[in-house]
Parts: structure tokens; sequence; C-alpha cells
């Protein structure tokens, strides 16, 4: 039997400040079949810099910037 897909979407706006203490919970979980979706709603601050290294890190992390 095959373990489940769980697929995390985030929608985020200018949190960089905040989003990495998300990040770092998904990737604390004991499940380890999921993906985890940030959508990014057109952010000024550093949002991207930040998610481009967790996507690096692990390829899990998907980024979309709108």
């Amino acid at each position: 039997m095959q373990i489940p897909l769980v697929s995390i979407i985030i929608p985020t706006y200018n949190r960089a400040h905040l989003i990495r203490e998300t990040l770092d919970s998904v990737l604390a979980q004991r499940y380890t079949n999921w993906e985890c979706i940030v959508i990014d709603d057109g952010s000024t601050d550093e949002t991207d810099l930040l998610l481009n290294d967790y996507c690096e890190r692990d390829k899990r992390f998907q980024y979309f910037h709108r």
C-alpha cells in the first residue's frame, strides 16, 4: 500500500519575518510524504530569497510568486 501524499498550501504576502517558523514546522513533522506549496501574492520583502533557500534545501517545497 502506498503512503498518501499530503499537500500543504500556504498563501503569503510580505511575511518573510514569520514564514520561516511555519516552514520549519512543516520540516519537523514525522510524516514525510508531503509537498509544501507556497503561493506569494506579490510580496515586496525578502520572502522570495527565503523561499528559494528552502526550495533548494528540500525539493518538497514549491514556491510560486504572482
